[in-house]
């Protein structure tokens, strides 16, 4: 039975939830503090609670990971540690020591059937799921990574990490070398988007990357040399106003990639122009604007299972932050790009294809709940699979 992973934060339980309506459930949870007794819920005893990730499902779909995520507020620290859990039993296994502060583990992904990986330290870890170990080391870009996907029938590992102009991973040592040098403090805009909430707009920027492994004997892996996939975008002479990757995700073939960008130039402080482009995962094709037809956010593409479609949310008017979400779809084959389910007056959140690429599924906020809701992509139609509560996030098993 295919199945539909979704954290819905009822009661503080991670459910697993079928399609068939079947509720297949693996309860897992810890107390901040040991004790039989009922203790007031503090501000301390509340940012001490420890809290769940959601779940990577293996391809078996016999298996999940999670981090258990806590902070300690006597220490001022946050700590957090791997776990697997057996999805047919309901068993929970440790993976790793505690991890602290900046050795923390995050952005989990399955590298095999038996292996599994992490970021901690902007490197990539590969764990042999052998309770209390640490994980070994598997790439290390010599700059942070960001974000890491993986698709094993490819061997593609793609990832982000922040560059100056050139675009390139080795010359960012030189360049941070050169910045930290300095014997000025001057900054110079000359555009209104020169900070961002806390953040100052600087000259690196997150770029997309992809590089092919080969998994030996003995988990030992060769990984090839890194492929900007952002080259073939338009120009920019500025530093400061380059495209800047917000998101992506890979078909689960391997073969493409969807990439989350926001329109360099001088009105981007008021713009909404955020645009979403497709390309191959081996650089060969030149980035296809998906998103040229509107002027408003777009967010959070998702690929069809067998690679021929990709879809996306999209808000239609430009300027107009708060604008709903509706949903569009660009066929890979034809180049049709089309709405789904345009009437409709809910704005989702995030979307994915259903096993078949028969439905979407949707996260919707509704009411004062966030609701999982079905979507018939032929016909538009669409009826909700959750009650009540906020389901937090959905994953299909074998991704």
């Amino acid at each position: 039975m295919k199945s539909l992973y979704l954290d819905q934060m009822v009661g503080w339980k991670m459910w697993t939830f079928t399609l068939a309506v079947a509720i297949l459930s693996s309860v897992y949870g810890s107390s901040a503090i040991a004790t039989d007794t009922l203790v007031p819920l503090d501000s301390h005893l509340f940012h001490s609670l420890r809290r769940i990730s959601s779940p990577v499902v293996s391809p078996d779909q016999q298996q999940a990971l999670f981090l258990t995520n806590y902070y300690d507020p006597d220490v001022d620290k946050e700590y957090n540690y791997l776990s697997l859990l057996d999805i047919e039993v309901g068993d929970v296994t440790q993976l790793t020591p505690v991890l602290e502060g900046s050795d923390r583990a995050s952005n989990l992904l399955w590298l095999g059937p038996s292996t599994a990986g992490y970021l901690s330290k902007g490197a990539l870890y590969q764990h042999d799921l052998v309770p209390y170990t640490n994980g070994m080391l598997l790439f290390n870009a010599t700059l942070n990574i960001n974000s890491a996907t993986y698709r094993a029938s490819s061997g593609i590992l793609l990832f982000t990490a922040s560059t100056f102009l050139d675009g390139n991973i080795s010359s960012v040592a030189k360049q941070l070398n050169v910045e930290k040098n300095r014997t000025d403090s001057a900054m110079v805009f000359d555009n209104l988007w020169a900070r961002h909430w806390n953040k100052w707009m600087g000259e690196q920027k997150s770029t997309l990357f992809s590089i092919n492994t080969t998994n030996e004997f003995y988990g030992s892996w060769q990984l090839g040399k890194e492929t900007n996939l952002m080259q073939g975008l338009p120009l920019t002479k500025d530093p400061l106003l380059r495209w800047e990757v917000e998101g992506y995700t890979a078909s689960e073939d391997g073969e493409h990639v969807a990439f989350v960008v926001r329109n360099p130039g001088l009105d981007m402080a008021w713009s909404t122009n955020v645009d979403i482009y497709l390309t191959t995962t081996d650089g060969s094709m030149r980035p296809k604007l998906l998103t040229g037809a509107f002027k408003g956010i777009a967010s959070g593409p998702a690929f069809s299972t067998d690679g021929s479609a990709v879809a996306w949310l999209q808000m239609e008017t430009p300027g107009y932050e708060s604008d709903i979400n509706r949903i569009y779809m660009y066929n890979i084959t034809t180049g049709n790009v089309r709405s789904v389910a345009h009437e409709w007056d809910l704005s989702p959140q995030s979307i994915l294809w259903s096993a078949d690429n028969k439905v979407l599924y949707a996260l919707t906020p509704d009411r004062g709940d966030r609701r999982l809701y079905s979507v018939d992509i032929e016909t538009g139609k669409y009826k909700p699979l959750t009650d009540y509560g906020t389901v937090s996030s959905i994953t299909r098993a074998g991704t």
